[in-house]
């Protein structure tokens, strides 16, 4: 009977050690996992900030090569003129 009662107490006290390690091992994983689920919503908010941009740029590259703009900037800092313009400048 006594052997019986010390094998108890073995499995009883293994059981015990197991279910502790079982519990130790899901508080880690879940951490992990909160973790992981912080960085991944971070990562979405990048994401769309820089789809923001993005957009923004395509923006401006769209107007920045319009012909309106070449045009503009032809004359203001190249000093070029348009067909059937006259090109003048003023003396001081």
């Amino acid at each position: 009977m006594n052997s019986k009662l010390r094998v108890i107490k073995i499995v009883t006290a293994a059981a015990i050690v197991f279910m502790f390690l079982l519990v130790v091992s899901l508080i880690i994983n879940i951490v992990k996992i909160s973790n992981v689920t912080s960085t991944e919503n971070k990562l979405r908010e990048q994401i769309a900030e820089i789809d923001l941009k993005i957009e923004q740029n395509d923006g401006s590259i769209a107007q920045l090569s319009s012909n309106e703009y070449l045009d503009w900037y032809a004359r203001e800092y190249l000093n070029m003129k348009g067909r059937d313009e006259d090109a003048f400048t003023f003396e001081e």
